[in-house]
Formats: C-alpha cells, sequence, structure tokens
C-alpha cells in the first residue's frame, strides 16, 4: 500500500519512461516488437468477458478453458529474447508463487513456438512455475492486436477483463492486482 503520491509517480513515470524506451528500440528492429495486424481476430476489451481459446502448454497437452474457473487469471505474451520479459517474468513468478493459494492462475504465452525445447530449457533454467504456453494461431491474433512485449491482461473470477498493460511491469504495479484476490 502506497501512501506518498510522489513515489507512486516517480514510479509510473519509470514505467512509461521504460516502455518509451522499448517503442525506440522496436523501431530498431528489436524481435520483440511487432507490428499490430489482427484484422477479423476477436479482440479483448476492458470490462468484457473474457473466453479463452485452447492453449497448447510447452508439455504438449492443451489447457482448455471450457468453464470459468473462479479464479483470478493473468495471461501475458513474452518472448525469451525479450528484456524486459526478462525482468519480468522473476517479478511475474514470485507473484504467483505468492498468490496462488488464493485463486490466482498465470499463463504465460510464448509468441514464437517454433522451439519448444529451447523454451522449455528457458523455463527450466530460471525455475518459472507459472503454466507456460505457446502461441498458436489464435493466440497470435490476439498478440498482433497491440505492439510490444511483455503484454498482459488481467481477468477477474468472473472472467471479466480489468486491466490490459503493455511494457515491463515491477513488483509494485503487480501488487495491485492483488485486490482481486
Amino acid at each position: 500500500m502506497r501512501t506518498d503520491p510522489t513515489a507512486q509517480a516517480h514510479r509510473v513515470s519509470r514505467r512509461h519512461l521504460l516502455q518509451a524506451a522499448g517503442l525506440v528500440a522496436g523501431s530498431l528492429h528489436a524481435p520483440w516488437l511487432l507490428a499490430a495486424s489482427a484484422a477479423g481476430a476477436p479482440s479483448w476489451q476492458l470490462g468484457q468477458r473474457i473466453e479463452l481459446p485452447p492453449l497448447p502448454l510447452l508439455g504438449g497437452s492443451v489447457q482448455t478453458f471450457a468453464k470459468p474457473t473462479q479464479d483470478v487469471v493473468i495471461v501475458e505474451f513474452w518472448h525469451t529474447q525479450c528484456p524486459f520479459c526478462a525482468r519480468q517474468n522473476p517479478v511475474l513468478n514470485a507473484f504467483y508463487k505468492q498468490h496462488r493459494s488464493k485463486g490466482l492462475q498465470v499463463y504465460a504465452v510464448h509468441i514464437d513456438n517454433k522451439d519448444p525445447q529451447a523454451v522449455q530449457r528457458y523455463v527450466d533454467a530460471h525455475g518459472y512455475v507459472f503454466t507456460v504456453g505457446l502461441a498458436n494461431a489464435p493466440w497470435q491474433a490476439l498478440f498482433k492486436q497491440r505492439k510490444g512485449l511483455p503484454q498482459l491482461f488481467l481477468m477477474d473470477r468472473k472472467g471479466i477483463l480489468k486491466r490490459i498493460e503493455l511494457g515491463e511491469m515491477f513488483a509494485d504495479d503487480l501488487e495491485e492486482f492483488s485486490q482481486l484476490l
């Protein structure tokens, strides 16, 4: 809980500065920034009930989302070569470990499924315990609606999209999500 409004303003400014730097890096052909182009794809909008498409998981199985989970769900789009993701994922992993017993699910969707074994090695080397999926066509279409990585979406226990975050998030950003738990 923040009590100093200047500290929050400083944090927000720092985050916006980093996002702006990421967009500049994207103009220098950074592979983790892609142009948004998903004509005809379903769109995720704030306040909307989200239906998640089946998600191919790293281990080869498929996560289906036929029934509402009654859990708070975070979906993150990321890539092993994204430096912003590399800093955010340990923070997201720690947040998940702290809150999973309270009904939190995290699905980290890797946007490039060309080498799942390399992704598995990366996940293992970093000790991530959240669920990792590989973006097939429906997930790629959702990802490409926005520019940049990481992308994070927060759904409440009723499946309503509460937050859309583009760019690196910090521990205090994620801690704000705990109010839904």
